[in-house]
């Protein structure tokens, strides 16, 4: 037969959910292809619809904070409030088919209560390891699960038909029958299931056994030295739910996703935890022929609050534009698994942490009731002024002018192989091991590997830099570089002052020369938070200037030179460097009056000064 394979391999919020199997939670007429029509209207949003054998599978991509729906059961109840049709079973309801106890003689057990918000187990005597039924193995394939043998399928099983992972140990290989559930110490190792050997970061959720062994990475996956093989004859069924973070934490740390990772990253509800246990107590007793014992330890760290939600239909009717009944509107919410008593909304455990606000039945209602229902009206008033980003603004206006100016704008990786970096714990790759800290190396090399091919190269760039901050990520600093490989120095701060002028501010260029190309790095961002582009209009006079060439002798710095010339009459106006010629400079002069028309005595004095300028 044909199988699908998840369509994420990273594990991301996808899920895959067969018909057939669907039908057994919920009754409706509706064909697969309505099913798929309703599901993306109303809630998450269905890809694909395969065909496969006599069966259709839907390829569901699901928001990040609707896990709820990462199981057969909560796209059942979708379903099922969507098209208003009968949900036919819940396996969630605790059945009271076993006992639950803070603790039980066939296991120790030590908690660190901050890692585990619930605990409970089970022991399963007398189980047969063998493969499972037919159709129990094509129902794992079509939703992307290879079958391996009855009691890892019965996990996989559970998981995928009610959204709460579990685990099972071979009781046997637990020694002393004692679990401690700790944090790792760092530099701890633990093979786990798929043969992978890890050397723990520290601060992990992990269960060591009575001889100090570790052997469970919590939340991830289990331990080799203690998986079920052939020869286990009891099986400890193991169901909890972690401390998010610390399950977020070290997923990504390890570079280990797993679909367990991903649920008990998002927050599971301990409610589901007891009718998980007893549904794989039943699938246990008719796959393995195992005998559960009378009592199953739970131990309960955590005492979830749900705060009703006020209910008012004139709140969400008016927020909608439509008019529905009070009656109508907790249908709605009835259907989604809400309890409205006492003008209150008691939120279902699966929802405690999407659902807290009154806005938020608002949504609940509408999706229900449906987008494509709700009333349509061309937005009347006056047109908001859009809100200017002057970091934005000033991007384009920048990337701009050096575009017309012959610079070419190039992009870069933040992430370099060079040691002067900051050093990354977990790189991607060995050639990606360093977040920059500044612009110029990598320009550097575009300029290395392109020398020859082009007569000039002139490029920029504007983009982040990373640099250490103690004790927290790196602060982030935009910086502008411009690279060229004319080794001009005046040319590049020709550029540099016109850019100057076009923000408005004052820029002390820092140019570096590299043999091959001249770099200059800016921190643009408390430029552009000076810079101004108000321009100030001054009338033509009606006085005309009188400009002439003049030669004065060049010793230092540039800059300087020209700012003593400007220091010599207010009537020089403007300074424009011709020519230079060793140590001679021809630069033009702009003399202007505005309240009268200059003559040549005018400027006598002025020429006696630049000629003894030097």
């Amino acid at each position: 037969m044909e199988t699908i394979s998840v369509s994420s391999p990273n594990f991301d919020m996808q899920i895959l959910i067969p018909d057939s199997w669907l039908r057994e939670f919920v009754k409706t007429k509706a064909t697969p292809k309505e099913i798929q029509k309703a599901l993306s209207l109303c809630s998450a949003s269905v890809d694909r619809l395969h065909s496969v054998s006599n069966d259709h599978v839907y390829d569901i991509e699901i928001t990040t904070n609707r896990v709820d729906l990462m199981s057969i059961v909560g796209i059942a109840q979708e379903v099922a409030a969507i098209l208003s049709a009968k949900l036919l079973k819940n396996p969630l309801q605790t059945k009271a088919s076993v006992s639950f106890s803070k603790s039980v003689d066939y296991l120790k057990v030590k908690i660190d209560p901050r890692l585990c918000q619930r605990f409970t187990a089970v022991l399963i005597k007398n189980v047969t390891v063998k493969p499972s039924p037919d159709w129990l193995v094509k129902r794992l394939e079509l939703v992307g699960m290879r079958g391996l043998n009855n009691v890892v399928d019965i996990s996989n099983y559970l998981m995928h038909e009610l959204g709460q992972p579990v685990h099972t140990f071979d009781y046997d290989k637990i020694e002393r029958s004692s679990m401690i559930l700790r944090e790792s110490k760092k530099g701890e190792k633990l093979s786990t299931l798929d043969g992978k050997t890890h050397v723990l970061p520290g601060g992990d959720i992990v269960i060591e056994d009575g001889s100090g062994k570790l052997i469970d990475l919590c939340g991830i996956m289990g331990g080799a030295n203690s998986a079920v093989d052939e020869k286990t004859k009891n099986v400890l069924l193991f169901v909890q739910t972690y401390e998010p973070v610390h399950i977020r934490r070290t997923s990504m740390s390890l570079a280990h996703r797993t679909a367990a990772a991903v649920l008990f990253e998002k927050g599971l509800p301990i409610e589901n935890v007891p009718p998980t246990l007893e549904e794989g107590i039943s699938l246990f007793k008719a796959f393995t022929g195992g005998q559960a014992a009378d009592r199953a330890i739970d131990i309960v760290n955590a005492k979830p609050v749900t705060k009703p939600i006020p209910f008012d239909a004139n709140f969400i009717n008016t927020r909608l534009g439509i008019n529905l009944t009070p009656k109508q509107i907790t249908n709605i919410l009835s259907r989604l698994g809400f309890t409205v008593k006492n003008s209150l909304v008691t939120v279902p455990p699966q929802r405690r942490l999407d659902i807290t606000i009154p806005e938020d039945l608002v949504e609940e209602v509408a999706r229900i009731y449906g987008y494509h229902n709700l009333p349509t009206q061309l937005m009347a008033g006056h047109l908001p002024l859009p809100l200017i980003d002057k970091i934005f603004y000033w991007e384009t206006k920048i990337k701009s002018a050096l575009s017309h100016w012959g610079f070419t704008e190039t992009y870069t990786y933040s992430l370099v192989d060079t040691d002067t970096g900051l050093k990354l714990k977990n790189p991607l790759s060995s050639e990606w091991t360093c977040l920059r800290t500044s612009l110029a190396p990598s320009h550097l090399k575009i300029i290395s590997e392109n020398l020859g091919r082009v007569r000039e190269l002139h490029l920029f760039e504007i983009a982040n830099v990373y640099l250490p901050k103690k004790g927290s990520l790196p602060h982030e600093e935009l910086h502008l570089i411009l690279s060229t490989t004319n080794l001009d120095v005046s040319r590049l701060k020709g550029y540099i002052e016109s850019l100057a002028l076009e923000m408005g501010v004052a820029i002390s260029p820092q140019i570096q020369n590299h043999a091959i190309a001249l770099t200059c790095e800016i921190n643009l961002e408390p430029l552009i938070f000076k810079a101004s582009g108000v321009k100030t209009f001054t009338p033509i006079s009606q006085f005309p200037p009188i400009i002439e060439d003049v030669n004065v002798a060049y010793t230092g710095n540039y800059a300087a030179i020209i700012a003593k010339i400007k220091k010599i009459s207010p009537l020089i106006k403007n300074i424009e460097l011709l020519d230079k010629y060793e140590n001679k400079l021809t630069l033009r002069l702009t003399y202007h009056d505005s309240q009268k028309q200059l003559s040549s005595n005018d400027l006598i004095s002025i020429r006696h000064k630049l000629v003894t300028l030097s």
